[in-house]
């Protein structure tokens, strides 16, 4: 019984080389022939389309709070859904992702040095297309954001605080960016600013004290969307 499976198995291997093989030819000879290579490009957006985007960020935390701040590097992804208007120059993209900002701080050893931010965000992006074959966006729009999760690090070990920072839940940011299309791919880049104070006292042992301003989120993206 074994010896008959092998000689299957033989059988079907030698059939699917055989067959691959006739392909390649025919593929090669209809290319000699034409002597011209075709390239097949992908035709534009239906009305709808949806799918899946995967990127990185640089997020930092601006403001009069703490002016020593350095950028950090996280990552993001998410689903989307774009809709053309009906003259099709138009259009919006609506994201539901996932993000993991927050901001480096250089100051003493004893100071808070990082604080780490993890956020649901629901941008909401209006796009104009800006050359004839729809492959090239400008985008802009605002972007809701919830809070899930937050730390606050002190000194150059990055010791974390037994506490969460107390920090606005909620923010809303200002988007603008760029898409270009590759193929079946796009490439998103996005600057987006927090127009929300998200400082609510951060924790009261912390180094330096809380002064009650400003500490507004900021971020650039670099996204593939499939």
């Amino acid at each position: 019984m074994k010896k008959t499976i092998n000689i299957f198995l033989v059988l079907i291997c030698f059939f699917t080389i055989n067959n691959l093989k006739a392909q390649v030819e025919e593929v090669a000879d209809s290319t000699l022939q034409d002597d011209e290579v075709i390239l097949v490009k992908p035709e534009p957006d239906g009305k709808y389309k949806y799918g899946i985007k995967l990127g990185v960020q640089f997020s930092t935390l601006l403001g009069n709070e703490n002016e020593n701040n350095l950028t950090r590097f996280g990552i993001n992804g998410g689903v989307y859904l774009r809709k053309k208007f009906k003259n099709e120059k138009w259009g919006y993209q609506v994201e539901l992702n996932g993000s993991l900002r927050g901001s480096y701080f250089k100051g003493g050893p004893n100071d808070y040095s990082l604080i780490r931010l993890v956020y649901l965000d629901l941008p909401t992006l209006f796009f104009v297309n800006v050359s004839k074959n729809q492959n090239n966006k400008i985008l802009f729009g605002p972007q809701f954001s919830y809070l899930l999760t937050s730390a606050i690090y002190k000194g150059e070990a990055s010791v974390a605080y037994n506490s969460e920072p107390n920090l606005n839940k909620f923010d809303i940011l200002a988007c603008a960016g760029y898409q270009v299309r590759l193929g079946h791919v796009a490439i998103q880049s996005l600057f987006k600013y927090g127009l929300i104070n998200i400082n609510n006292g951060l924790l009261p042992e912390v180094l330096p004290k809380s002064q009650g301003k400003n500490m507004n989120n900021f971020s650039f993206e670099l996204n593939f969307i499939f």
